[in-house]
């Protein structure tokens, strides 16, 4: 299909140079941490124990604490309550257990990833991150990691990538009448439309749920939605409570227009104004919390936004490790806010976008799908004139300023691809969600720290509560 490349983003597990960045970032000390206690829980326990599993896989204490300490850059663990520490590692052990029961159904099916395209992959992740093959593994050796499981780490991605290629997105059919009413809707609109920026969180519940599961999931939503109305940041509430896959990435939808937010949300957001949190919204899947991150009024036909824009970027190396090149990024985007140097100026002389970099950081005009998703998503948030904040890309670290937006025309192939990648997005959100529930029903999952089991007939049993 031709949408599918544009839908990679929206894999559960992250995106393979994110992957790396995330893992190169663990000081080298975390590993250590991790091998002594569990805090957060009463007293200490061993982290050779079994925590979870998954038909004839099993998830142990360690791992599971070495995926919780990957969040410390987004949430501030040490100051969690025990309470909290206890909920997020339920969050944590629940997404591993969906990437265990996937990979156990790709076993099934048979799909592998041999070396040679494994290495192909690692040589992609070294030569963007600046290095070669040897170079990374320094670099990941130097980090505490071990080769042979950052190596495995890649495989599985890419396994759970073929998978969902294979039996989610393939199956999205997106047909010439479909784009067609797409295009009349949004030729044979007003000229104004309004698109909005959302944020979700997500509060799951499980295929054959019992009711008072369902109501213990409704109360978690309402505790969530209370939190929120009262000023908590959603990303970081995201981060610490929502089932939904990018929950780690605050929940974030990217821009939508009507045409692309699930018609779930569509009556709920049309309704909302910008910074606006909605009422739980039940669906099949769980119960939702939508945020209005912002709103825009766009003109309809045959047009896109594009935006003139400058970028440095920083890329880690072999002498520079992620922790301190975020540092530098941040040192040379206070120097350009503070008027000591222009961002021109740090683009020719730091920038490791070597296309850019000796044109000042320009990139020209640009469209935002031709960005990766993290890149699009700031250049199309932040305020034109305006310095952005440092944000990571598989690429590595950036900054941006837009200097202007326009509307340009589309050809009409162009706006046909289009409609289809909007299409099969807005398609692709609701059947990967419901392909994952039913292959949860489907396996035999036994979470000892929740104390539930799910065998593969979908009858459930409680255990400690």
């Amino acid at each position: 299909m031709h949408f599918l490349h544009a839908l990679s983003s929206r894999l559960p597990h992250r995106p393979l140079a994110a992957l790396t960045a995330m893992l190169l970032t663990l000081s080298p000390m975390a590993p250590a941490a991790a091998q002594t206690t569990t805090q957060g829980m009463e007293g200490f326990q061993p982290l050779d124990r079994i925590v979870a599993v998954v038909d004839d896989q099993v998830i142990t204490q360690r791992q599971l604490d070495r995926e919780v300490v990957q969040l410390g850059s987004q949430i501030d663990l040490n100051a969690m309550s025990a309470s909290d520490r206890q909920r997020l590692q339920q969050r944590v052990l629940d997404r591993m257990i969906t990437e265990a029961a996937m990979l156990e159904r790709a076993k099934k099916i048979g799909i592998q990833i041999d070396d040679t395209r494994l290495n192909q992959a690692l040589n992609g992740i070294a030569q963007r991150n600046g290095m070669n093959l040897s170079q990374l593994r320094r670099a990941v050796v130097g980090q505490g990691q071990d080769w042979a499981e950052f190596r495995n780490g890649i495989r599985e991605q890419m396994i759970l990538e073929e998978l969902q290629k294979r039996e989610v997105y393939s199956q999205i059919n997106v047909s010439d009448r479909d784009i067609d009413a797409y295009i009349e809707q949004r030729t044979g609109a007003s000229a104004e439309q309004t698109e909005y920026r959302l944020a979700q969180i997500l509060v799951s519940v499980p295929e054959n749920a019992s009711p008072e599961a369902v109501e213990q999931a409704r109360a978690r939503a309402n505790d969530i939605r209370e939190r929120l109305v009262e000023g908590a940041d959603f990303a970081t509430v995201s981060a610490e409570r929502s089932d939904a896959l990018n929950a780690d990435e605050g929940g974030d939808l990217g821009w939508r227009d009507t045409a692309r937010i699930p018609s779930l949300f569509l009556p709920v957001v049309e309704d909302m104004q910008a910074g606006e949190v909605s009422e739980v919204i039940r669906s099949p899947n769980g119960f939702h919390i939508v945020k209005v991150m912002d709103t825009r009024t766009t003109t309809g036909g045959t047009a896109i936004t594009e935006y003139r824009a400058e970028h440095v970027l920083l890329r880690p190396r072999e002498n520079r490790d992620p922790a301190a090149t975020r540092r530098l990024a941040e040192k040379l985007r206070e120097q350009v806010v503070n008027g000591e140097a222009t961002l021109a100026e740090v683009a020719r002389e730091f920038s490791d976008d070597p296309g850019s970099a000796q044109r000042g950081g320009d990139l020209g005009w640009v469209n935002p799908d031709q960005m990766v998703p993290a890149f699009a998503r700031m250049m199309q948030s932040v305020d034109t004139g305006t310095v952005s904040p440092v944000f990571e890309s598989e690429f590595g670290f950036h900054f941006l300023r837009v200097n202007d937006q326009r509307r340009q025309q589309v050809s009409g192939e162009d706006l046909r691809q289009q409609a289809r990648n909007a299409i099969g997005e807005r398609r692709a959100d609701e059947e990967l969600t419901k392909y994952i529930r039913r292959l949860r029903s489907e396996s035999y999952i036994e979470n000892r720290l929740t104390g539930t089991v799910n065998d593969a007939s979908g009858q459930r049993a409680l255990g400690r509560q």
